[in-house]
């Protein structure tokens, strides 16, 4: 039987929107649903509506070859799960526990008092009346004691450090150590819902639990994925991920000559763009200059301004935007094709990714210059990141498919971000990783290539 997805084909239409059935039926048949009606009696109606409007923004086929077909995907991976080893769980829930008293501890000596550390109030009244730092802002409740506030009291205080940790090692207990425990099934499964439309770039997002969120920045957050186990002896977990995915679109969609040969030649971007806009010889780039020019390649592309760069880098501003400077005339077509996709989103009123999947931009039509700053810095980047969701759902689709023809006992278990993970036997496990780096790598042909890394192993950790 035909199937069409209505909610599916509204996400499509406009991405930003609502996509709750009541919704759909006040946005296109401008009715309020009746709760009496049987909400079939709706479903005819609809159809004409939002296909009509799928098919005047030619993104049907993307609805009936990518959106619909990713469901049946997304489903047998939630039925699927993940394993988890819940009793190694369980001590390292204990071990964050032992650190954060630990840390509370050390915050308390600071303070010269003891108070409660998740209290916004409470921190924000030790913080700027007890030790008088600077950068106080004052709210209705109290003192703000966000990130952003915390970050830029950094330098003048040790308790700060302490905090951003003991705030850090808190989420991971509560929402992983303890809140994994709480969603496994009897087989110690944690089984995630996928949300197809939960992002207006496209990137499909996971909930209850979210496993796409963890930590990874820091050593205990990446220890986290050590539980993450396959489910019997003799099976292995397979981890693939695109590298630098979106600096090769970039390269791609804005057609640089410079980029594209970096990415041809095989050779690090980042070294590259650090010998470009430093004025070193490709030998003689350090490791700091590197990762400099590794924060200015992804800022450039997610709209970054020399006042964001500078507070990245600890730099001045001047020298800041004598960095972005350089990078703009070492790639000129980015500054080109950047100068290009703001003009067409004010023209349109929307960007569009290589596959033609659309994303309205309603902030460039406000006049507050904040929001339409912003407006500005989701045009030059959805393109990028939209793209990269479609490669990514190309990618889960084909694999997918592949491993139920080919009889491998293998199975697609997870995506995060750039990253797919299969759980497989381990004898068909070289077969199993050999199928998945050739779809991700040839989901769509590009200028460049498309580099995907691959591992084995007995848990994520080891797997990535």
């Amino acid at each position: 039987l035909p199937l069409y997805d209505l909610m599916l084909g509204a996400y499509l239409v406009n991405s930003s929107g609502g996509f709750a059935f009541s919704g759909l039926v006040s946005d296109y048949l401008c009715e309020i649903l009746e709760e009496s009606r049987p909400i079939v009696s709706y479903f005819l109606r609809l159809y004409p509506v939002i296909r009509e409007k799928l098919c005047e923004s030619e993104q049907e086929q993307l609805l009936l070859e990518i959106e619909m077909p990713l469901a049946r995907v997304l489903a047998d991976m939630e039925e699927v799960g993940f394993r988890i080893d819940r009793d190694g769980i369980r001590d390292y829930g204990e071990k964050l526990g032992s650190v954060a008293q630990a840390l509370e501890a050390q915050i308390f000596f600071h303070a010269g008092k003891e108070f409660n550390v998740n209290s916004p109030k409470q921190l924000g009244e030790v913080l700027f009346e007890v030790l008088k730092l600077p950068h106080a802002k004052k709210t209705k409740t109290g003192y703000s004691t966000n990130a952003e506030i915390l970050e830029k009291l950094r330098p003048y205080h040790p308790i700060i450090e302490e905090i951003l940790e003991y705030r850090q090692i808190t989420k991971l207990k509560s929402t992983y150590a303890d809140g994994l425990l709480k969603v496994a099934d009897e087989n110690g499964r944690v089984h995630t819902t996928f949300k197809q439309t939960g992002t207006a770039t496209g990137r499909l997002s996971s909930a209850e639990p979210n496993l796409q969120n963890i930590p990874i920045r820091t050593e205990l957050g990446r220890e986290l994925r050590k539980f993450f186990i396959p489910t019997a002896e003799g099976r292995v977990l397979i981890d693939a991920d695109y590298s630098q995915i979106e600096l090769r679109l970039l390269a791609d969609i804005a057609g640089d000559t410079a980029m594209r040969e970096a990415f041809v030649s095989g050779f690090d971007i980042h070294t590259d763009t650090a010998s470009r806009v430093f004025g070193v010889d490709k030998d003689h780039v350090t490791v700091e200059l590197r990762k400099k020019a590794k924060a200015i390649n992804f800022g450039i592309m997610y709209g970054m301004g020399e006042h964001s760069l500078s507070e990245d880098l600890h730099i001045s501003r001047a020298e800041a935007k004598s960095y972005i400077d350089s990078y703009l005339s070492s790639y000129p077509d980015i500054n080109r094709y950047l100068d290009e996709i703001i003009k067409t989103a004010y023209e349109q009123g929307y960007v569009t990714t290589k596959l033609g999947r659309r994303r309205f931009i309603p902030e460039l039509a406000e006049s507050n210059k904040m929001r339409k700053k912003f407006g500005e810095r989701v045009a030059m980047n959805s393109p990028i990141q939209g793209t990269a969701a479609d490669i990514m759902k190309i990618a889960m689709i084909r694999v997918h498919d592949r491993l139920t023809r080919s009889g491998l006992d293998a199975k697609l278990i997870l995506q995060v971000h750039d990253e797919l993970i299969l759980e497989a036997s381990a004898q068909d496990a070289e077969a199993a990783m050999a199928l998945l780096c050739e779809e991700m790598e040839n989901a769509v042909k590009l200028s460049v290539p498309l580099d995907v890394e691959a591992h084995i192993g007995a848990n994520w950790f080891e797997a990535h």
